[in-house]
């Protein structure tokens, strides 16, 4: 029982405690924001400049004497870093300075850097984006922006690069996100070269940085940075392909977009072979040959969605078969990636032409059974297990209000208590996660559940919370399905890791949670868990983006009064706090006997 317990959901892991930590403290101070936010306008101009400071100086204080584990006291320093801002916005509020907003972000730039006296990512990471802010705005609030387009475009990609150099020096681990910034300005640069018949400072602009990426990486045999900036670049000159081959055939649509998808297809299978000739031996030399697979496939999709009407049903089976066919057989990385391309773009074919002829979702849900089957059989990669799963939640809510579809958003409450069903259907395959395999396949259940608690909290926050009221067997769905699960998960993975004051402060924060309607943070809490004991960084990662969604969604729940919201959240960041004390204290009085 207890090894199944730790090789499962580890509660026990002591990265997971410093993430209960840092989640307490975020739950604490989100609660804050949400009590100041509600009553901010009625506040006295002279508390609204008192509380950043006070919550600078208590963070700052918490950070010298209270907290000494380095991750919780970068948390701290980037908490200072934004109310350091806050208290900026504040005086220009109160005091109408009337001064351009670039000032703002200026000053607040200058006054972030004394916190680098420290290695602190998260301070870094906030001044990188509040200095190309201050850029930005200075050439668009002043003359410059329009009387030095060039020197506007040359400063932000020079203060990137800068910035860039900084971090491979000091913060390498966020090296990741220059990346993706470089690739959106890449982007950005070609689209206004191609398309706005800007100068050829753009084209150069368009490939520079990421240029320099790559040599750099390739040099310090970084070969995932380098692969990621090879695809980048990719990317971006597949914008001139598709603006070449589009004036070349303009005549022939179909012809063009059959070519177009052959071609990219052939342009990131030459990107890997090049790969492949000078980083031998990388496991990330796939990526681009992926990346162009699935272009290909949605460039292949829209082609038989458009043109070939009732046909492309036929020519929709024959891909899927096909594909399937190679996947279980051939290992050769080129044929898998064209299996994959083949499969998108004949599976979305057979569903949207199934779905003209005979207008009914349930078929539709029947076929994606299929291909979900078909792309388990033919162990296909994990992250496409991921897309089938993902269609198969997404044809399933279609189906919900397509059989009521008369009432689509007002007063057909049943179709939210379906989908309520639905959504725990996949939330209780977490708790028999461990029985998936091949293993790879346990990150396609985790990750699939991630997304549906992003789109439950929206849905259900934005559109559906109200109509639950109308309905007398709703509080078996929103209260029951919630501790339901709940107790399950303790009996089943918990029981046995936490003493009994861990276990009773664990069912508090749980019972919080389900009664104010919160009860998707501890599914994402779940799944972080098993991610770090896994030692999975992409869907420790997205747990997290996942957590800060739906923190977001929260605030925009109009039902629920900021009071509530504020006293609720304070209440669950207390209680993660306690949780991850008697943690600690556990794991020491286990040490000592041991």
């Amino acid at each position: 029982m207890i090894r199944t317990q730790q090789t499962v959901f580890s509660w026990q892991d002591q990265k997971f405690i410093q993430h209960l930590q840092i989640f307490g403290f975020t739950l604490i101070a989100v609660s804050v924001l949400y009590l100041i936010a509600a009553n901010w306008f009625m506040l006295p101009q002279s508390v609204q400049l008192v509380i950043p400071q006070i919550l600078l100086l208590l963070s700052a204080l918490s950070s010298v004497f209270l907290v000494k584990n380095d991750s919780l006291v970068q948390c701290l320093h980037a908490v200072c870093g934004l109310m350091t801002g806050l208290c900026m916005a504040v005086i220009g509020q109160v005091y109408q300075t009337g001064a351009d907003s670039y000032l703002l972000f200026f000053i607040w730039s200058v006054l972030l850097l004394p916190w680098l006296y420290r290695s602190s990512i998260g301070i870094f990471f906030l001044l990188c984006i509040v200095s190309q802010i201050a850029l930005f705005l200075f050439f668009i609030q002043t003359f410059w922006g329009d009387e030095s387009p060039t020197v506007f475009l040359l400063s932000i990609h020079l203060l990137a690069l800068l910035q860039f150099l900084f971090c491979l020096r000091y913060y390498s681990k966020i090296r990741y996100l220059f990346i993706i910034w470089f690739a959106m300005l890449s982007v950005w640069n070609m689209v206004m070269f191609l398309y706005m018949d800007k100068g050829l400072l753009y084209f150069i602009c368009s490939l520079i940085l990421l240029s320099i990426a790559f040599i750099y990486f390739y040099k310090k045999n970084d070969q995932l940075c380098s692969v990621l900036s090879a695809v980048t670049l990719g990317i971006t000159f597949t914008l001139i392909i598709v603006k070449w081959l589009d004036n070349l055939f303009r005549q022939s649509e179909i012809l063009g977009l059959l070519i177009i998808a052959v071609i990219i297809f052939a342009w990131f299978a030459l990107i890997t072979f090049l790969l492949i000739k000078f980083i031998p031996n990388s496991r990330f030399n796939n990526i681009p040959l992926a990346v162009g697979a699935w272009i290909s496939g949605i460039v292949l999709s829209s082609l038989m969605l458009t043109f070939w009407g009732n046909f492309s049903l036929i020519m929709g089976i024959i891909f899927a078969a096909f594909a399937a066919y190679i996947l279980k057989i051939k290992q050769n990385l080129f044929l898998r990636q064209l299996a994959y391309c083949l499969f998108v773009a004949g599976q979305v074919a057979i569903l949207f032409h199934t779905y003209d002829l005979i207008e009914e979702v349930y078929p539709l849900l029947l076929i994606q059974i299929i291909a979900l089957v078909l792309a388990y059989w033919v162990r296909t990669h994990w992250f496409f297990v991921f897309v089938q799963l993902l269609a198969f939640y997404a044809l399933s809510v279609a189906m919900i209000w397509h059989d009521n579809s008369t009432h689509f958003w007002m007063g057909n409450v049943e179709n939210f208590a379906y989908l309520t069903l639905l959504t725990y259907v996949f939330y209780t395959a977490l708790l028999r996660v461990q029985k998936i395999q091949p293993q790879q396949y346990q990150r396609s259940l985790m990750l699939c559940n991630l997304v549906i608690t992003v789109f439950s909290v929206g849905f259900y926050a934005f559109l559906g919370k109200s109509e639950f009221s109308d309905i007398q067997l709703i509080p078996m769905f929103t209260f029951g399905l919630p501790i339901l699960w709940c107790v399950l998960f303790l009996f089943l993975h918990i029981q046995n890791q936490f003493n009994l004051l861990a276990q009773g402060i664990l069912a508090v924060f749980g019972a919080v949670l389900i009664y104010y309607g919160y009860f998707e943070i501890f599914i994402v809490l779940a799944v972080l868990s098993w991610a770090l004991m896994k030692h999975d960084k992409f869907i420790s990662a997205f747990a997290l983006l996942t957590l800060t969604v739906i923190l977001w969604c929260l605030y925009y729940s109009l039902e629920v009064t900021f009071l509530v919201k504020s006293l609720s959240i304070f209440i669950s960041g207390i209680t993660l706090l306690l949780l991850s004390l008697c943690l600690v204290h556990f794991k020491n009085k286990e040490g000592i006997a041991q």
